[in-house]
């Protein structure tokens, strides 16, 4: 009978419903040539996104949970994101926006369009002599003389902005909520390395068109869009310093155009795209600066210096860290981060267990920690709720020890030079005695072995979660005010100053 009660409790917990304020949807615009469209082989995509395939062989098939895309189209609509270039004959490719999309999907929990249009082998410069090859020129006499290249012409530049007007006039104006554009992600320059010194001009005009054109369309200001971009290798052949220069001027001269150095990036053996390892690099390096121009924490204030500016740092866990239905920018895991420059990564899963493969909410933690990144500084494990909730864990908690000690090792050994850290479950009512207290106590046990800091979130977290006022006021809603989990923004901003002194005891100061 106890074990019923604690399952029901843990599943009613799992699969509440909150109340979800309304936001306005957010969109990306990527634009750019081959190493936009994407030439690694989908074989060779990141452990965490083959983990989202529904096929394990070639990587072809899968879906992302919030992101849609409108890619090379013209009808303004979305489908569900799964990495796929346009090109024939390699079509089951990747590149980098795919990695920044899937830790924005894991983040924000929130409808994430994308507007993307990427075409291999095009400059901006105008080839005068070809009446067939296609540009991203911004003249005007000869974007006046031609067409889009989805109705026959040679602008690509035209094909984007008929695109977003698509996608805006079909789907995005019909969202009820609204929506924002966030930034616009780029890179491309490779084709224009016979015309380097025209370079600064052109790419200046492509960007204050899709800047203006944005603004004439929704009637919004968005002379100041955010434009990330990334250089060219140098070990790239058709590589250019003139390109690259023209780039770092404008970056220096626009505070709103940020630059990300691929100047040492690897490239596949065609000296042209980057390789796997480059790509995914990029993608992370546009995603945290996506993080730190469009997605900021409200009142936590970030800075770019210090001695965990720039480190990586990811939280594994369940609801706790995925947040429920909530984005993952209101937790006091995104607003540490942030605060102190980090780069951040959410690997938290609703239902997930540390020690508990289920069929409903996929592999357990000791199984999943090694679809995390592979270069982190600090890793935070969230975990013990749900396994606490398991009906066998009073029989099976050599089994948890078993399961959580593996995942200690697992972690020691992939990531040997990163801090790693442990926060428990929070308190319940009658704690003393339960399965509850046995799951946080075996934890600190087996933790301790690899000598691995726990934070008892229970005993020491401050988070009141048996009283009803408590909940009214720090936990999401839910019908009854029965959540005893989640923290809604204010509870998380409770937590934030009580985790945050606990992890700057191993972090430099």
């Amino acid at each position: 009978m106890v074990r019923k009660f604690y399952f029901s409790l843990c599943l009613a917990v799992v699969c509440s419903l909150p109340l979800i304020a309304s936001r306005p949807a957010r969109v990306i615009i990527t634009a750019g040539q081959s190493n936009t469209d994407g030439r690694c082989p989908n074989t060779e995509l990141p452990a965490y996104i083959k983990a989202l395939a529904k096929d394990t062989t070639t990587f072809q098939r899968g879906a992302y949970n919030f992101c849609r895309i409108s890619q090379n189209r013209t009808d303004g609509q979305f489908e569900r994101f799964w990495p796929q270039a346009t090109k024939q004959g390699v079509e089951n490719s990747w590149a980098y926006d795919a990695v920044t999309y899937l830790w924005l999907d894991q983040m924000v929990r929130d409808p994430l369009y994308i507007i993307k249009w990427a075409v291999g082998g095009t400059s901006i410069a105008i080839d005068k002599d070809s009446e067939s090859s296609a540009h991203w020129s911004a003249d005007r006499r000869w974007l006046k003389r031609t067409r889009s290249t989805a109705e026959g012409g040679r602008s690509l530049l035209l094909s984007l902005t008929r695109q977003i007007d698509a996608c805006i006039d079909s789907t995005l104006s019909a969202l009820k909520d609204g929506y924002q554009v966030d930034a616009l992600l780029w890179h491309q320059g490779e084709s224009d390395y016979k015309q380097g010194k025209a370079y600064y001009k052109n790419l200046k005009g492509v960007f204050a068109h899709i800047r203006r054109h944005l603004t004439e369309k929704t009637g919004k200001d968005y002379s100041r869009l955010p434009i990330i971009m990334g250089t060219v290798a140098r070990s790239n052949k058709c590589y250019s310093a003139e390109v690259e220069e023209a780039m770092r001027r404008l970056a220096d001269e626009d505070p709103d155009i940020h630059l990300i150095d691929m100047g040492k990036a690897g490239l596949q053996r065609d000296r042209l795209h980057f390789d796997a390892q480059a790509a995914e690099y990029l993608g992370i390096q546009v995603y945290d600066r996506l993080l730190k121009v469009a997605y900021a924490p409200e009142g936590v204030q970030t800075t770019e210096e210090g001695p965990l500016a720039g480190k990586r740092i990811a939280f594994l866990g369940d609801s706790y860290v995925r947040n429920h239905r909530e984005p993952a920018m209101l937790t006091w895991q995104y607003k540490f981060a942030r605060k102190h420059g980090m780069t951040y990564f959410n690997y938290g899963r609703n239902g997930s267990n540390v020690a508990y493969n289920s069929q409903q909410w996929g592999p357990a933690m000791y199984v999943r920690y090694k679809d995390l990144p592979a270069q982190l500084d600090y890793i935070v494990v969230v975990g013990g709720h749900n396994d606490s909730c398991h009906p066998n864990i009073a029989e099976e908690m050599e089994t948890y020890k078993a399961r959580l000690a593996e995942l200690c090792e697992g972690l020691i050994a992939r990531y040997p030079t990163a801090q790693i850290f442990f926060f428990t479950r929070w308190v319940t009512a009658d704690f003393a005695g339960s399965n509850f207290e046995k799951v946080v106590d075996a934890t600190l046990e087996v933790c301790g072995n690899y000598s691995i800091p726990v934070f008892d979130s229970a005993r020491r977290g401050g988070i009141y979660i048996g009283n009803d006022t408590f909940r009214k006021t720090f936990l999401q809603p839910k019908k009854g005010n029965t959540d005893t989990a989640h923290l809604n923004a204010r509870g998380h901003d409770r937590f934030l100053p009580v985790a945050e002194a606990f992890l700057l005891q191993y972090m430099p100061r």
